[in-house]
């Protein structure tokens, strides 16, 4: 496949430069701006004390010290575990960060990444209406910040939909559901989060030929980027941002 060119908007740092950096951290975020990454991909979680914490799995145990559920502790559970050292000590200060704490970071200088918030849940309603709540509440004074919110749970999207009117909407899944560009177009979805090695030229004309965008993950490959874009999609999420984004 020929070499492809990819302007910084097509690169989202998926949990930040996280091939390289402990993901979800203050060290792959600033890797992933100083790399020139346009977005940024993160995991929020409703905590038991309403706190929205960035963190990807649901129980601790990979990337922390523990093995409790992450939806049942408190910030002050998490705030001082060490996310850090399993990808070396040299990484061992790093700490949990919350939502407000991400977009602090994205305001403190100009040109900082665009964030990607997938929006972790189960879907029992009680575990949604706390997500959707403290959502709203994080991202709806947060003024202009450049960001898409994300989740593979429709109940999250469905009940944040009409609370952040303003701020784009993805529908995550692996391959294109059957009803996924319906889905979308009902509750005013803006795009659709897939999984790129799954996607087809059939099934990225079908969302797009819908007017919505198209971003997939987790692609560290180059030349399956290029397909990717060749079909249309707009972002590329990856693990190794410095891949795509190296400098002349």
């Amino acid at each position: 496949m020929a070499e492809t060119d990819f302007s910084n908007e097509q690169i989202c740092a998926h949990r930040g430069a996280s091939g390289a950096y402990p993901e979800n951290t203050h060290a792959a975020f600033d890797a992933a701006a100083s790399i020139g990454a346009g977005w940024i991909e993160t995991d929020i979680q409703c905590l038991a004390d309403g706190e929205l914490v960035i963190f990807h799995d649901t129980h601790l145990g990979r990337t922390t010290p523990g093995s409790a559920k992450v939806t049942s502790l408190v910030w002050p559970d998490m705030a001082e575990l060490d996310v850090g050292s399993w990808r070396g000590n040299t990484f061992s200060p790093e700490r949990p960060l919350r939502c407000e704490d991400l977009i602090a970071w994205q305001a403190e200088a100009s040109g900082r990444p665009g964030i990607v918030w997938e929006v972790k849940c189960e879907d029992e309603p009680e575990a949604v209406a706390a997500a959707a709540a403290a959502v709203t509440r994080r991202l709806r004074d947060s003024g202009d910040q450049r960001c898409i919110v994300s989740s593979f749970s429709r109940d999250v999207l469905v009940a944040l939909r009409p609370q952040l009117s303003s701020i784009p909407m993805a529908l995550i899944a692996e391959a294109l559901p059957e009803d996924g560009v319906a889905f979308c177009q009902e509750h005013g979805l803006e795009g659709m989060h897939l999984d790129g090695y799954q996607v087809t030229h059939g099934s990225a004309g079908a969302v797009l030929d819908a007017g919505l965008a198209l971003r997939c993950y987790t692609i560290n490959d180059m030349n399956e980027a290029a397909r990717l874009v060749s079909l249309g999609v707009s972002m590329v999420m990856t693990d190794f941002p410095e891949r795509f984004l190296a400098e002349d």
